[in-house]
């Protein structure tokens, strides 16, 4: 069965940058990283500490917590934008959630405040996953499925997977994707940097250089973004053609040296969206910066061939977990609205592969995007430029 092709119909995002597709495109064009050194997070935080952190702003009816508040946020955004482009919501609109960790500081809040009636009786409520997504669509009045897709950092890409599946099977007629990590607590910072990836005492600029030399992790990042997917490509940024995901089964947190299953997973995407590697101008890599990662990348640019233009955006947006992905995606569909595409600017002096997209991008008419994540997890996407 091949996959429906799902227009892009509308985007919404909440980052470092502040709360809005606004601020993350005004951040992303300045070249500037949206992380910041923040003091006193709290008990057991690295002080100072490097993280590109959603501010404490939005709207309070939206949840109790920033991560709750970004979620509405940022889906809210999305289908206000897909409406404005003539979008016309279908009988069942699914909602999926893209998270690895659900609401950590929300958890925290309700543990220390636990003793007070009010927070015991919402509390299992609150902490449950799917309760942004039910916020989302009772008040849109949207009747799903809603499902929950945690695939660590490819959750983006498997929800969107996902969705073009239950599209295509026609068990959703359109779907609204978020994706959201947020809210880390000192525990996962600690333990995360002593795994060796993330960084927390340093500017990502001197740890995070994709396709360049020094690079040796990433720093953290909070971010919430948002798709609507429809199978009318109508008046869309630009059409999902094909989507594939797999594992390696290799290692739980080590990717694979030979690439076997990254590369046949970019060859399925490829087939489905009736395309060969040389037609591909366009790669969004993963990014991390770390060096497994690096080869990984570097793997699939020499596999699609020397036409593609490579770039990674997690020098600019922080590490963003399950939103990493679909931040890329946003950005993306937003660059095709403008007519040009922003990379993160270059380190000055470093060595570069010769493929680095060093300055803006025209829109590809062919992109491919891959998302490599713990336990193995592969996604891939590939993106057609809108052509009525």
């Amino acid at each position: 069965m091949r996959l429906s092709r799902m227009g892009i119909r509308g985007i919404g995002a909440v980052s470092g940058y502040g709360w809005g597709i606004d601020d993350l495109w005004k951040g992303v064009i300045s070249g500037e990283t949206a992380a910041r050194v923040h003091s006193g997070l709290g008990y057991r935080f690295p002080d100072p500490c490097w993280l590109a952190r959603i501010p404490d702003d939005g709207t309070p009816a939206n949840g109790l917590s920033r991560y709750a508040r970004a979620y509405v946020s940022a889906a809210d955004e999305a289908i206000r934008d897909a409406y404005s482009r003539g979008w016309q919501p279908g009988r069942r609109v699914a909602v999926l959630t893209a998270t690895t960790r659900a609401d950590q500081e929300l958890l925290r809040h309700l543990t220390a405040h636990f003793d007070e009636a009010e927070i015991r009786r919402r509390a299992y409520v609150q902490l449950t996953w799917t309760t942004p997504a039910y916020e989302v669509m009772k008040k849109h009045d949207f009747h799903g499925p809603a499902l929950v897709i945690s695939a660590a950092c490819t959750s983006g890409l498997h929800a969107m997977a996902t969705a073009q599946r239950l599209i295509t099977l026609g068990d959703a007629t359109d779907v609204v994707v978020v994706g959201l990590d947020s809210g880390y607590n000192a525990e996962t910072m600690r333990s995360f940097h002593e795994l060796g990836p993330l960084h927390f005492d340093t500017h990502p600029a001197d740890v995070c250089r994709p396709f360049q030399d020094g690079s040796r992790g990433f720093v953290i990042g909070e971010a919430a973004a948002a798709v609507v997917l429809s199978a009318s490509v109508e008046d869309s940024y630009l059409s999902v053609s094909s989507t594939a995901f797999s594992s390696e089964a290799y290692h739980a947190v080590g990717i694979d040296p030979t690439h076997r299953m990254i590369k046949s997973t970019v060859d399925d995407a490829l087939t489905d969206a009736e395309i060969t590697a040389t037609d591909v101008e366009t790669y969004i890599a993963h990014a991390t910066g770390t060096p497994g990662c690096a080869r990984a990348d570097e793997a699939v640019v020499a596999h699609l061939g020397t036409q593609v233009r490579a770039f990674g955006t997690k020098p600019l947006f922080g590490h963003c977990m399950a939103a990493a992905n679909l931040l890329d995606t946003v950005l993306l569909a937003r660059g095709h609205e403008e007519g040009f595409i922003p990379v993160p600017p270059p380190y000055p002096g470093a060595v570069r592969h010769p493929q680095l997209a060093t300055a803006p991008l025209g829109p590809a008419a062919h992109t491919v995007q891959v998302g490599i994540g713990f336990g193995g997890n592969i996604g891939v996407a590939v993106y057609r430029a809108h052509q009525g």
